[in-house]
């Protein structure tokens, strides 16, 4: 061992000395470091004898800077796929003490290099003897193989075409109410399988907005009771008849044999350690090919150091990466309560603090994330958690992700607010909620004065973007977010203040600091395509100062979708201004409000749908001085409110429901295309009461909506009120990148 050991300390310095004098002699200018997939034995880093491995090449940049050098470094990767079998870590050693490029991982120039957790899998073969409860159609289709050495359990599986899916039926209806831990099931829709801990359920647990994937425990095929390894968000029992089909299916069952009857779908036994699936892109001789199972959930990490309990963390500086894909981690299983429950936030639809994205930083400042992809995975794409400034992640794109996209989330309510003034700007989020349907395109939690500008979201199971906190300093441990309340910085007379007027949330949004976020310039379709109640742009329970500006969200046609921007709960000072709400559906309205939020000079054309709480929605609390003003609403054929009071009804815990007559509305444009008098009783209350005076009826004579082009006409009555003009060219992604890190 110690002649080995000799051997080893020799070897790196052989390197070491190599790559210096490279340095040394220009080959290496400014500390470009080069890495292939397949390394040179005799590596130095050159590009002639580049190194095998990214944690080589990050080495062999920490030992020239003990060595004395101090220029920028940049380690660029040749083409092929990166297999990391586990997470690099980067710290302290490897940023700046400035905000200047400290090290730089960046692509070859027209190559592609791929970071990948996936370790291939081989030794297939055709699965001969069929297994009890194979389905006959598989017969003869599946393969079988050995899960990789040393690798202990996953939970996805990846071919050269992206994520497989594992084998999941059709699933069923609960019979009656449960618990967090139990659920009730009709007679043979679970089993109590041999390798129970391998198989998960996919529960909607009792609510519209959540979806929970839970391991078995055990499961009582007599009395038809099933118990899960880990809490559900909420009792597993019946969804509203109004959200959801009691009949239909709302558990499903993934990992058995059962549901094993399309191509590209797998299931994988732990106690056997063997893994069947039917190949959706085989080879010649019908064998799996190009075939990944994912090491880990997060591939790298920069993390400075994190003072967790106390007021100031140190973070790393000064690291960047271009150009560069990410792929093939797995998702962050709930395999128990320990760790999950008290930790989730809002309703669980993420945890806190957790490794559930592709790329991760922990406690970083202007780091830069550019031209990268983030694809085929089993969770997030990135995350920004606890101590996150003046960070910038442009022209990214971020696709078919198992969970959401971006997530900035600051520390949990208290006063060390350490998660702001972040750029993500220009990105393209889609086909993202694939597995845990609830997971957003891109999470402001906790997390302030970001500028969220010319992104392009699409294809969300639910909201395309959240900007929320919602957690009160009363809630409960075990509540959700319970455990992430500062309980040590939150002074006495606030722990118990309620969630029930503008007075109280004036009290508290000194804690909470999802606060003056600029969301401006996005684009926004085909939302909420799997859950139900979700919401194109969702603000909720944040600090003031948010501004959600000169959006364009279209086509957001699902029936589930209430609102396409909605200010939900607990949520005040927000304004709303210059966006383009065209052809959605929103069930209950366009834009909602439950608080005291500005709606100004923003357009809702072309609804899809009457929306049974009017175009515009004030929601169960007072919403006294709301500007609502140069808005332009074109009604649906079939009409509708333009404005809705709306109470919550007996339980409303007493509260006086919004009027409109206490707001600040004025200089609207509205216009049905077949009832000159659809406005007449409205404009007789309001005016009654000093409102809505110089507001009118006509058409906004909009130049080309279809075409998105809301200009005017000459002689547009748009033109008279003051309404702005609104351009969709100027949403939504552009070619270049518009702003620099300041």
């Amino acid at each position: 061992m110690k002649n080995r050991g000799r051997e080893i300390l020799l070897s790196i310095a052989l390197m070491l000395s190599a790559a210096m004098a490279a340095f040394a002699q220009g080959e290496c200018s400014s500390l470009n470091i080069y890495v292939a997939v397949e390394g040179e034995a005799d590596a130095d880093g050159s590009l002639a004898k580049p190194y095998g491995s990214l944690q080589a090449a990050v080495e062999a940049v920490r030992d020239l800077r003990k060595a004395g050098h101090t220029e920028p470094a940049v380690i660029t990767l040749r083409g092929g796929r990166h297999q990391l079998n586990q997470t690099l870590v980067l710290g302290m050693e490897d940023g700046s003490a400035s905000d200047s490029a400290c090290l730089t991982f960046a692509a070859y120039p027209g190559e592609t290099p791929v970071i990948s957790a996936g370790v291939p899998v081989a030794g297939w073969k055709r699965l001969e003897a069929v297994p009890a409860g194979l389905p006959e159609k598989a017969a003869g289709q599946v393969w079988v193989a050995d899960m990789p050495e040393g690798m202990d359990r996953f939970y996805t599986l990846y071919d050269s075409k992206g994520r497989l899916n594992r084998a999941r039926n059709s699933g069923f209806a609960y019979t009656k109410a449960g618990t967090k831990r139990t659920l009730h099931f009709p007679q043979g829709a679970l089993k109590n399988w041999d390798n129970l801990g391998d198989v998960e359920v996919q529960v909607r647990p009792g609510r519209a907005w959540a979806i929970n994937m839970l391991p078995l425990a055990s499961v009582d095929e007599e009395s038809g009771v099933a118990t899960t390894g880990a809490s559900a968000t909420y009792e597993m029992g019946p969804l509203p008849g109004y959200l959801h089909d009691p009949d239909a299916s709302v558990v499903w069952v993934e990992n058995i044999l059962e549901a094993l009857d399309e191509p590209g779908e797998w299931v994988v036994n732990n106690q056997t350690r063997k893994i069947y699936l039917w190949p959706s892109d085989p080879a010649p001789d019908g064998s799996p090919r190009g075939i990944l199972a994912p090491s880990m959930t997060e591939l790298i990490r920069v993390e400075g150091v994190i003072d967790y309990d106390g007021p100031t963390d140190v973070p790393v500086r000064g690291i960047a990466f271009e150009g560069l894909t990410f792929s093939h981690a797995d998702r962050w299983a709930w395999k128990s309560d320990e760790g999950r429950v008290g930790w989730g936030m809002q309703h669980d639809w993420d945890l806190f603090d957790r490794p559930t994205a592709l790329l991760r930083f922990r406690g970083a400042e202007a780091c830069q994330v550019t031209d990268c992809k983030f694809i085929h995975s089993g969770g997030s794409g990135i995350r920004l958690d606890l101590h996150a400034q003046r960070n910038r992640i442009a022209n990214c794109e971020l696709a078919h992700l198992g969970e959401a996209g971006i997530l900035l989330a600051g520390y949990g309510p208290g006063t060390k607010d350490a998660n702001h003034h972040n750029d993500i700007i220009n990105n393209y989020i889609h086909h993202f909620s694939e597995i845990t349907w609830h997971s957003p395109g891109l999470w402001a939690w906790q997390s302030g004065h970001n500028r969220m500008m010319h992104n392009e979201l699409s294809h969300s199971g639910y909201a395309a973007v959240l900007i929320t906190t919602r957690v009160e300093p009363n809630r409960n441990l075990n509540g959700e977010g319970g455990r992430t309340i500062r309980q040590h910085e939150i002074a006495a007379e606030d722990k118990q203040l309620p969630r029930d007027s503008y007075e109280s949330w004036k009290q508290r949004e000194k804690y909470n600091h999802a606060r003056h976020n600029l969301f401006e310039y996005n684009e926004i379709s085909h939302s909420v395509q799997l859950l139900s109640d979700g919401n194109g742009i969702y603000v909720s329970g944040t600090g003031g100062g948010n501004i959600i500006r000169y959006n364009y969200l279209h086509d957001n046609l699902a029936h589930t979708v209430p609102a396409a921007i909605r200010c939900d709960d607990d949520q005040h000072e927000t304004l709303i201004y210059g966006n383009i709400l065209y052809h959605n559906y929103g069930r209950s309205a366009g834009i909602a409000s439950k608080g005291i939020n500005d709606i100004i000079n923003n357009f809702i054309v072309d609804p899809a749908v009457v929306p049974t709480s009017g175009y515009i929605s004030y929601e169960w609390v007072p919403v006294p001085g709301s500007k609502v003003q140069r808005n332009i609403i074109v009604s649906h054929p079939d009409g509708g409110k333009a404005h809705n009071e709306r109470s919550r009804g007996a339980d409303n815990r007493g509260r006086p429901a919004p009027k409109l007559v206490e707001t600040d509305m004025d200089s609207n444009l509205y216009y049905h295309p077949a009832d000159a008098h659809w406005m007449d009783e409205h404009f007789l209350i309001l005016r009654a009461a000093g409102l809505e005076q110089a507001s009118t009826f006509g058409d906004p004579l909009f130049v080309d909506p279809v075409a998105g082009d809301f200009s005017f006409q000459p002689g547009s009555p748009a033109l008279a009120l003051g309404i702005e003009p609104l351009d969709t060219s100027k949403m939504g992604r552009l070619d270049e990148c518009p702003l620099e890190m300041n």
